[in-house]
């Protein structure tokens, strides 16, 4: 049995992660500016398992498109007891400040 093909309907209810996988170029190019940019994979997947090492839970996805979710999570990070965490933490908040004051320039 062979699994069906992905249609708009499939993409309206994946998760903002799975979401490129399912669209054309097309809708990719629309979808992704978006994104906060500069949040690369490498530096999230480092965040979600220091993350998870202080039973923090991270949805990189959700990082990457909820950005009250991503200053929360950085939040919360920058509160650990951890360095390596808060220096992370720290990075990723000057580069989601980035991105948004890019974003408020180009309005």
């Amino acid at each position: 049995m062979t699994s069906p093909t992905p249609t708009a309907f499939h993409a309206a209810q994946a998760t903002p992660a799975a979401m490129p996988a399912l669209m054309s170029d097309a809708e990719r190019r629309a979808v992704l500016p978006q994104a906060i940019g500069g949040l690369d994979i490498e530096r999230l997947q480092q965040f979600k398992g220091l993350m998870a090492a202080e039973d923090e839970p991270v949805q990189i996805g959700r990082m990457l498109f909820d950005r009250l979710y991503a200053y929360e999570r950085i939040a919360c990070a920058h509160a650990s007891a951890q360095e390596p965490l808060r220096r992370l933490a720290l990075g990723l908040f000057q580069t989601c400040r980035r991105s948004d004051e890019a974003r408020n320039t180009l309005r």
